[in-house]
């Protein structure tokens, strides 16, 4: 079973892709019912963020039995770097009794340049790579390899896992939603991996333990989710062009 995260849809569409050549399932960790996972080898697809693990991911990992002696395997995508991203990963599933047998980090389109500049021009090339990366990982999976290569520290992760690290990265993700923008439609919503929001009265309205996932800025249909006070151009916002905001909704 491959168990993936996304928001943008680049994990979701190398898990697919690599459900397909493996002939295994996928499934949201967003939607994964029960506490045990499935299978002799257990897959995890999920973006990096900060140089990190999601939150949400490695509460996912704290919160589920991996079968005993299963091989698992984590791809990671990412804009350049995957920072501590596999030694933590490694250091959760040490927890659970269980250990990472073979990591892959993908660099693909960082979801997060948005929040930096306006007009980006997002590269769709770099998604080019997805089909080697899955024959990959195929092989690696099937022929059960290890690779602990990318187990590694990182200066980002380390600058952000501080409380000024953090007001940082609030500073520099802090979106909101623009009242004279917003339709009332709930895609935010429906997007939002961890229901940090919710329709108010007029219009939706954030909770306080967001996940800086930008699934709301670059799903909103009327460009309604501002990063620090700025307008998004819709051409400035991105999804992978191979998946369906449906298929991103929680």
């Amino acid at each position: 079973m491959i168990y993936y995260f996304s928001t943008t849809g680049n994990s979701l569409a190398l898990a697919r892709e690599l459900g397909e050549a493996l002939d295994d399932k996928i499934i949201s960790i967003t939607r994964t019912s029960g506490t045990v996972l499935e299978g002799p080898a257990i897959g995890l697809v999920f973006p990096v963020y900060y140089g990190d693990v999601p939150a949400n991911v490695a509460e996912f990992v704290r919160s589920h039995d991996f079968p005993e002696g299963s091989y698992i395997y984590a791809l990671a995508t990412c804009g350049s770097s995957w920072g501590r991203t596999f030694r933590t990963l490694q250091n959760l599933l040490q927890a659970q009794g269980c250990r990472l047998s073979w990591s892959r980090a993908v660099p693909l389109i960082a979801n997060s340049t948005i929040c930096g500049r306006s007009h980006i021009g997002y590269d769709l090339h770099k998604l080019n790579k997805e089909p080697e990366v899955v024959k990959e990982a195929v092989e690696a999976i099937r022929n059960r390899k290890e690779n602990h290569s990318l187990e590694t520290g990182s200066l980002m992760a380390s600058l952000f896992d501080n409380p000024i690290g953090h007001a940082i990265g609030d500073w520099y993700m802090r979106i909101q939603v623009d009242p004279d923008r917003c339709k009332k439609c709930g895609e935010c919503v429906r997007l939002c991996p961890v229901e940090n929001i919710h329709l108010g009265e007029k219009y939706a309205v954030m909770g306080d333990h967001c996940l800086h996932c930008l699934a709301c800025l670059h799903g909103c249909p009327h460009q309604a989710i501002t990063v620090r006070g700025r307008v998004v151009l819709k051409e400035d916002q991105y999804r992978h062009p191979g998946v369906t905001a449906k298929e991103l909704e929680r």
